[in-house]
């Protein structure tokens, strides 16, 4: 574990103790799940439903914290597996999941790191991949290295079908640096100073397609939310802009190979069907 990455897992095992206990985290959390609820169709995941016969729809929470994501989509998946490097907050995160009644294989968290140079072995069977959906909610600013991320997400993804989403900041590198300054002034004592743990001052859009594309995936698509959020802290209000990224994971070379036979068959399909005078044979 890097240094800053270190830091991290400090900073957020502190700040469990006061995590989602104030009105203006609690309305932050409701935002985002809120809009991640209204764009279910535009997510383009096979949720589950009740006449599915059992079909297993599978969710990965990374960086999950306490749960928010995990409460958003949890009514539309089957099977839910939270990551988060804060041994303090996957505690929060599994005790609040066995008392809404989920049972562990349903439903928990563990701590890790999959952007470690050597992922921890109990996060390479098959329980951690092949996910219909991964989400980061509110943390991708933290992350050391963001192309390395969705590389390592994207392989926990089902080809073809698997989508990654991102809920994150429009940039605020101003903001951030004003809020740093700040908070040597004036140490927050309810809330502890997060700015160290900041690697990134929010993300265009260009930047995440980008990120998307180099990383695998393909169909990229983009959602700015039009309420601002609003964290009402010691050092004053701070206002930011939250957007939604999307993207499917590419099909696998055999993936590939099986879609373009399969459009060469139909073609060919098509063609024979027709009389010689170009129109459709009965």
């Amino acid at each position: 574990m890097s240094a800053f990455t270190e830091a991290n897992r400090k900073a957020f095992n502190d700040l469990s103790a006061s995590y989602n206990s104030k009105p203006w985290q609690h309305k932050l959390s409701q935002q985002v799940s809120d809009a991640l609820q209204q764009r279910r169709d535009w997510l383009g995941v096979r949720w589950t439903k009740a006449d599915d016969g059992g079909r297993d729809v599978r969710l990965l929470d990374y960086a999950c914290g306490t749960g928010a994501i995990t409460k958003a989509l949890g009514p539309y998946v089957t099977t839910i597996r939270g990551i988060d490097i804060s041994e303090s907050m996957v505690e929060k995160y599994n005790e609040a999941a066995q008392s809404s009644g989920l049972k562990p294989e349903q439903g928990s968290a563990v701590v890790g790191d999959l952007l470690s140079e050597q992922v921890s072995p109990q996060l390479s069977g098959p329980d951690y991949q092949l996910f219909d959906i991964a989400v980061i909610g509110l943390g991708f600013h933290h992350f050391e290295d963001p192309a390395l991320a969705i590389k390592r997400l994207t392989e926990r993804l089902k080809p073809e079908t698997g989508v990654l989403v991102i809920i994150d900041f429009l940039p605020f590198s101003d903001e951030l640096a004003r809020e740093r300054e700040q908070r040597q002034q004036t140490p927050s004592a309810d809330f502890p100073d997060m700015s160290h743990t900041i690697k990134h001052s929010g993300f265009t859009r260009e930047q995440m397609q980008k990120l998307y594309e180099d990383g695998g995936l393909e169909d990229f698509g983009w959602h700015v939310l039009p309420d601002l959020a609003v964290m009402e802290l010691k050092s004053g209000t701070k206002e930011r802009t939250i957007f939604i990224a999307k993207g499917r994971r590419s099909p696998t070379s055999w993936g590939k190979l099986r879609n373009w036979f399969g459009s060469m068959q139909a073609q060919m399909a098509g063609q024979l069907s027709l009389e010689p005078d170009g129109r459709y044979g009965s």
